[in-house]
């Protein structure tokens, strides 16, 4: 009977809101002296995890996540931010031949008309690193989607992923690492093209044609194009994060440069992308390096670094971690021209979910610790978006029960007067 009983629990999704109110004091040098922390579980199966962030049109938060059932089905679904709790989840789409990895996951994006993009990863052939990405849209709020879109020309049995999935307010921008010259014995490329509302795409543009192999890739709008950052690779195998900025009209590329010469010589991809966030004046980007001249050895340093893309002109870089990161960056631009940047510290063998504030080229000097998780791999990338015309954030984030099974939560920042 009580065997039955735990049966029947796992195979039905109940809907539990818990909230946890913890109050973070730190000395700001802008005058917060807090951040209210208000934690907010996702309606997901036990075992849900790989969760994605987005606004939509009207600034609403939607948050996706992916799901496994009994049977090794994967389904993708997402939720709306109802002022107090989030909706009940809804389902995108579903598979069995799906690509599940802990840093190449789904995420959504959202056009002004309110449009929406996902996309998710699709196995090629048996072999284990053959997979695609997929694309669909939906123009009804997500009640429905449409057949899925294949952003990349090759079909070959290699990887295409890390898709960088970006709006820029009447189309979508793409970014992706493709994996064709790879059967050839070349490296990874990086690749582009943008997705109309109606499906349509224009021509695939190579970017880089060496690339880290699997780091995540993010893109920002800048003065005259879109500017994507990612891993780069050269022949003496430094990996250090560089950008490349794109026209708007046609997409080919314009300029690119090194973020900073960190030169790490790593043989191998270390599963750690950059981040950016910023508007058409400012960007601000940080990243996770092992540089023996820029950290202790052995021990990793998250860094961010501003650039003026009016002027063409870096800020100094700063260091924004407490002295042992895993790195897992993310970062977004708030309402009073702060940028919060939000990475994984280990501490005491768990990882915390850590938050710091820059503005104006300081760092503050307190960090905020959102949440603990495990310290491995399982626990994915945690994501940060900034509420508009607010002193709040959201964070989402994988934890882990006491049996080892995952769950996504999320975590609102306030450091203004109003709650969420």
């Amino acid at each position: 009977m009580r065997q039955g009983f735990k049966l029947l629990i796992s195979s039905l999704w109940i809907p539990i809101f818990v909230v946890i109110i913890v109050w973070n004091f730190g000395g700001d040098r802008d005058g917060v002296g807090s951040v209210k922390v208000q934690r907010v579980e996702v309606p997901c199966l036990p075992g849900g995890a790989l969760p994605s962030l987005t606004l939509n049109h009207s600034g609403i938060p939607l948050i996706s996540w992916v799901d496994r059932e009994e049977d090794g089905t994967a389904v993708l679904k997402f939720a709306r931010w109802l002022g107090d709790h989030w909706s009940d989840p809804r389902e995108i789409v579903r598979g069995k031949t799906w690509f599940v990895n802990w840093a190449d996951y789904p995420t959504m994006a959202v056009l002004d008309d309110g449009t929406l993009a996902v996309h998710w990863l699709d196995k090629i052939s048996s072999d284990t690193y053959a997979y695609g990405i997929k694309i669909s849209l939906s123009r009804d709020g997500g009640e429905s989607w449409s057949d899925p879109v294949i952003p990349h020309s090759d079909l070959s049995p290699s990887e295409h992923g890390f898709l960088s999935l970006k709006s820029l307010g009447d189309r979508f921008h793409l970014a992706w690492l493709d994996g064709r010259e790879t059967l050839k014995g070349k490296p990874m490329t990086l690749r582009s093209r943008f997705l109309s509302a109606d499906g349509t795409m224009t021509d695939e543009i190579l970017l880089d044609e060496s690339v880290c192999d699997c780091c995540p890739v993010d893109a920002v709008v800048g003065k005259g194009g879109v500017v994507t950052f990612y891993r780069d690779r050269d022949h003496m195998e430094v990996r250090d994060i560089a950008w490349i900025e794109q026209g708007v009209t046609d997409g080919k590329p314009v300029t690119s440069s090194l973020v900073h010469d960190d030169q790490w010589i790593q043989p191998g991809c270390p599963v750690n992308g950059p981040a950016v966030a910023g508007d058409g004046k400012q960007w601000v980007s940080v990243w996770y390096t092992e540089s023996e001249s820029m950290t202790a050895k052995d021990r990793g340093a998250v860094y961010l670094r501003s650039m003026d893309s009016t002027k063409g002109q870096y800020g100094e870089l700063q260091r924004v971690d407490a002295g042992n990161p895993l790195g897992r960056v993310d970062v977004c631009q708030s309402a009073d021209d702060r940028f919060l940047v939000c990475w994984m510290e280990e501490v005491a063998g768990k990882a915390q979910i850590s938050v710091r504030p820059w503005k104006l080229g300081s760092l503050t000097e307190s960090r905020w610790v959102v949440a603990e998780t495990i310290a491995g791999r399982k626990s994915g990338f945690p994501q940060i978006e900034q509420i508009p015309g607010s002193q709040q954030a959201l964070v989402a984030y994988t934890v882990f029960d006491e049996g080892n099974r995952s769950r996504v939560e999320t975590a609102w920042l306030n450091w203004g007067e109003n709650q969420p």
